[in-house]
C-alpha cells in the first residue's frame, strides 16, 4: 500500500490529496487610499505617486530629511525606473514627506512595527 501511494505521489496523484488553497476575493483586500497619510497639502501627490510602485507602509516607518528624500526620488527614478518627479510636483512631494516623516517627527508612541 505505502508503495502504490509512493507511485502515485511520484506521478502527480497527490494533488489530488493536497489541500488547495482557498481563492483570494479581491473585495476582502486591504485597499489603502490617501487618507492613512497625514492631511496636508502633497497628501493625494505623494499617495499616488508613491503607491504605484509600494505601499505606504515603507513611507509610514520612513524618517529621513528633506534632502535624503529628495535624493531617493533621484535613486527611484533612475534604480526602480520611477518616473521622474520634476518642478513643482518634487518639491511638494519632497516638502510633504519632510514634514510628515522627517527625522523629528512622530505622532503617538513608537510602532515597533512600522520600524
Amino acid at each position: 500500500m505505502l508503495r502504490i501511494l509512493s507511485i502515485l505521489l511520484l506521478l502527480g496523484g497527490g494533488v489530488a490529496f493536497a489541500q488547495q488553497p482557498a481563492p483570494v476575493d479581491p473585495t476582502e483586500m486591504h485597499v489603502e487610499d490617501p487618507s492613512v497619510l497625514p492631511a496636508g497639502e502633497g497628501q493625494e501627490e505623494v499617495f499616488y505617486a508613491c503607491t504605484a510602485c509600494h505601499s505606504t507602509a515603507i513611507i509610514r516607518r520612513s524618517r529621513f530629511p528633506r534632502e535624503e528624500w529628495d535624493r531617493l526620488m533621484t535613486w527611484m527614478t533612475d534604480t526602480h525606473g520611477m518616473n521622474p518627479l520634476e518642478g513643482e510636483e518634487r518639491v511638494l512631494i519632497v516638502d510633504y514627506l519632510a514634514r510628515h516623516y522627517g527625522p523629528a517627527q512622530r505622532t503617538g508612541p513608537r510602532n515597533p512595527f512600522l520600524n
